[in-house]
């Protein structure tokens, strides 16, 4: 009972983990799905601007009769290359530019860049994704339902417009 034990307390520290730091294959993986679903955001759409009175002639958009074949409009949207050409370039410089920075002794602005790259690339995805559907699903159809002859798409999606006039 005499016996004197002496305790040795260490402080209990957690384990150190590795840091979260952006990886370039997680951008070359964005840039890739976000190329290979491109062709995905398309869509169409076609207008006559009049047609055919019960005689066979020919009708404007309002009924009245006109000489010659009233005009059609085909819209096609697509994604734009520029939309494109932007999204790469991101990627790239994610890639790239920051080992480029670690060995010349800057890995903090390096893991900075990435960062920043993994923004921008969401910001162009994303806005540029939703901002471009509403545009041409409301800008573009509104142009076509006002019988403009040539519907105005958003900038960082392209379309393609086709006129012509009917046929019998």
């Amino acid at each position: 009972m005499g016996e004197t034990q002496t305790v040795l307390a260490a402080p209990v520290m957690a384990p150190e983990g590795r840091r979260f730091r952006p990886r370039a294959w997680g951008l070359v993986l964005i840039g890739v799905v976000a190329v290979l679903t491109s062709g995905t955001t398309m869509w169409s759409v076609s207008s006559g601007y009049g047609g055919v009175d019960a005689d066979g002639g020919w009708i404007d958009g309002a009924g009245n009769p006109v000489t010659t074949a009233p005009p059609t409009v085909d819209v096609v949207a697509h994604t734009a290359p520029a939309a494109l050409a932007v999204l790469l370039l991101v990627v790239v410089v994610g890639v790239v530019v920051p080992p480029t920075l670690a060995r010349r002794g800057r890995p903090a602005l390096g893991e900075a860049v990435r960062w920043g790259a993994y923004a921008a690339v969401l910001v162009v995805v994303v806005a540029g994704t939703l901002v471009y559907t509403v545009w041409q699903g409301d800008v573009v159809m509104d142009q076509v339902h006002r019988q403009v002859l040539e519907p105005h798409g958003f900038p960082w999606g392209g379309v393609t417009v086709t006129t012509g006039h009917m046929t019998r």
